[in-house]
């Protein structure tokens, strides 16, 4: 499902999955946002590139927004294909390594531990497909969730992950789910707060419906819920 002008929604909640996975059009190749649970999810997204016309391009990266395992299932199948894999601090090495940072416990499974190519800091920018991908460090929801900031067309794209999410009505907040090892509500509170004060017109988030305009307004509105809800 196209979203905006070069950013398509690939496999979520319209085609019957729970996980957001994202695929921006670059120059000449494709970046994607996350990669969904298993095969099915996986099966999602290569249908849905080729049906919007992007099974063509090389897909460059994979930006993953934090380790739980409905997010980055299938990174090692798409790693072998030969993107480049990228996550934020902490969650890195529990990708690498496969350990109860993915949420592995939720799902009875062993996960499918996968290399990453370049771990992101705070403050970076990654240059992916000719996009430069500014990198927010927001843990909380896990030790190294990232925001993934985007300028494009004159608008600023946030890629959220799970650590916001778009509530029932356009302005309205969801927050993450609590039930991480490394869940920090301290630490989540800290994020919000500083999230509070970023501006942005699109909000992407790791699940549910996305907000397309305003999207500040979904950010203020989730640092009012998470002072109501983890003080």
């Amino acid at each position: 499902m196209q979203i905006l002008k070069d950013i398509y929604l690939v496999s979520g909640l319209p085609y019957g999955f729970h996980p957001n996975a994202y695929a921006v059009k670059g120059r000449n190749a494709v970046v994607l946002i996350d990669c969904g649970l298993d095969e099915r999810d996986l099966a999602a997204i290569d249908t849905n590139l080729q049906y919007w016309g992007l099974a063509d391009l090389p897909i460059s990266h994979l930006l993953i927004t934090h380790a739980h395992f409905d997010h980055t299932g299938n990174a090692f199948t798409l790693r072998k294909r030969g993107l480049l894999t990228v996550a934020g601090p902490g969650d890195a090495e529990g990708i690498a390594r496969g350990d109860d940072r993915t949420i592995r416990y939720a799902y009875g499974q062993s996960f499918p531990a996968c290399d990453i190519d370049i771990t992101v800091q705070d403050g970076d920018v990654l240059n992916a497909a000719g996009l430069a991908f500014d990198v927010i460090h927001v843990p909380g929801h896990s030790s190294g969730c990232v925001l993934y900031r985007l300028v494009l067309d004159k608008r600023v794209i946030l890629f959220t992950g799970d650590v916001v999410h778009v509530g029932e009505k356009s302005d309205m907040a969801r927050l993450g789910w609590n039930g991480a090892v490394d869940y920090d509500r301290a630490a989540y509170l800290c994020s919000l707060q500083r999230m509070a004060q970023l501006h942005a017109d699109v909000i992407l988030a790791g699940h549910y419906q996305p907000c397309l305009q305003d999207g500040y307004k979904v950010l203020q509105n989730a640092y009012m819920r998470g002072l109501m809800e983890l003080r």
